[in-house]
């Protein structure tokens, strides 16, 4: 075995000898013919670059690199300009859309670098973005940086000479989540409707469905029990019945920021004896600077009493147009091209999806209930809308998380 192991390492050494001979004794015929100038990040198509939108500049980093069997015998020169013009023709050939960035959003800070003898590349080259009052937020512009012009009359690789930069500049914002659900009207275990709460990690949430000293509770706050159990001690309750069983009857919105402001208010039916639709509205302290208004609802599942019902919601919620809002809640119809999203849309509420995944029944999901809208998406950005896996209820929660801008 041991004679085996030192022939092994002498065929080890062997070979390495014979490879290192071949790599610096091979012939190669026409070794110019292999030289080559090129811009490494041209192989990215497009080369993607995302910057907040501020009024400080972005930067873009770029220049170009040597290939070739052999060192560099000399510096190499090498240019660069802007080439706007190829924009089109990108497009056409991949089917996209972006736009020509400006060109008082970009200035090159150095258009030539030089590849110094025995080396692979120019140091980096800078082109500086100007985001804040030129460029649209998210929207996606490109900018083609070209080699123009190479020293020594060395060859450019013909496939890599120019760097297509898609930009895109998007707003600083904070990150939250939202959640609503039923927790259904004779579920009574609050540690179960927490710890369906508690494993998605929301900020706001929406409850609907709660007793409040009702006889069926027990006689217990269900709101204030489930306030200490999600960590969430900010909430407020609205009643959709105010009267019932010794107590109250309706829904409750959670908040992990401070509320500075609250109404309630009973959404009408035309019915004396339908239950009405609880509506709760705060006003949050999300950050140091920044307020949003939430609001929590359950509307009706009988179309007419839904409608009487959206009526004044659509009312109530025209008087809360001076800060970014979120509308949670059941609204027991389909998005987004139910009758009541249409309407709600014309009200310039925006939705977190266009295909949205069903909520209710929890085995096999097919029709909705809860759902969450905002307004607009000039102060929130969508990261993900989700359906949440178990319930206390025949209805899964919703999920949402949203960038708010600042």
């Amino acid at each position: 075995m041991k004679l085996k192991s030192y022939l092994y390492i002498i065929a080890i050494f062997l070979t390495s000898g014979l490879f290192t001979s071949c790599k610096y004794d091979m012939a190669i015929a026409n070794p110019d013919d292999y030289v080559k100038i090129y811009m490494s990040q041209a192989a990215e198509s497009p080369a993607s670059r995302t910057f907040i939108m501020a009024d400080t500049l972005n930067t873009i980093i770029f220049g170009a690199s040597y290939g070739g069997p052999a060192d560099l015998e000399e510096d190499v020169q090498v240019s660069f300009k802007a080439s706007p013009e190829l924009v089109a023709g990108y497009n056409q050939a991949n089917e996209t859309s972006y736009a020509v960035l400006p060109a008082d959003s970009y200035t090159f800070e150095g258009t030539a670098g030089i590849i110094k003898k025995g080396q692979i590349s120019t140091a980096p080259l800078k082109i500086k973005i100007k985001t804040k009052g030129v460029l649209q937020q998210f929207k996606q512009y490109l900018l083609p940086v070209s080699i123009a012009e190479v020293s020594g009359n060395k060859p450019v690789n013909e496939a890599l000479k120019t760097t297509f930069f898609r930009v895109e500049a998007q707003r600083e914002g904070m990150s939250f989540k939202v959640l609503s659900v039923g927790k259904g009207g004779t579920a009574l275990d609050m540690n179960a409707v927490a710890n369906i709460v508690n494993a998605q990690g929301p900020d706001i949430v929406l409850v609907r469905e709660m007793d409040i000293k009702t006889t069926r509770s027990n006689g217990m706050d269900q709101a204030e029990v489930l306030a200490g159990l999600i960590g969430m001690p900010n909430y407020v309750f609205a009643p959709s019945i105010a009267a019932y069983q010794g107590g109250q009857y309706g829904a409750t919105v959670f908040s992990k920021y401070p509320i500075v402001k609250q109404e309630t208010f009973i959404l009408p039916t035309g019915n004396t004896n339908v239950e009405k639709g609880p509506l709760a509205v705060v006003e949050l302290q999300v950050n140091d600077s920044q307020k949003i208004i939430f609001a929590g609802t359950h509307l009706n599942a009988t179309v007419a009493v839904r409608d009487v019902q959206l009526a004044e919601l659509i009312r109530i919620t025209e008087n809360y147009k001076d800060k970014p809002m979120i509308l949670a809640g059941n609204f027991n119809d389909r998005p987004v091209n139910g009758p009541l999203y249409l309407t709600m849309a014309g009200k310039n509420w925006e939705y977190p999806c266009t295909t949205c995944p069903a909520n209710t029944p929890i085995a096999t999901p097919v029709n909705y209930s809860d759902f969450i809208m905002y307004r607009t998406s000039q102060d929130f950005k969508i990261l993900g809308y989700t359906v949440g896996t178990a319930s206390t209820s025949a209805h899964l929660p919703v999920i949402t998380q949203f960038t708010l801008y600042k």
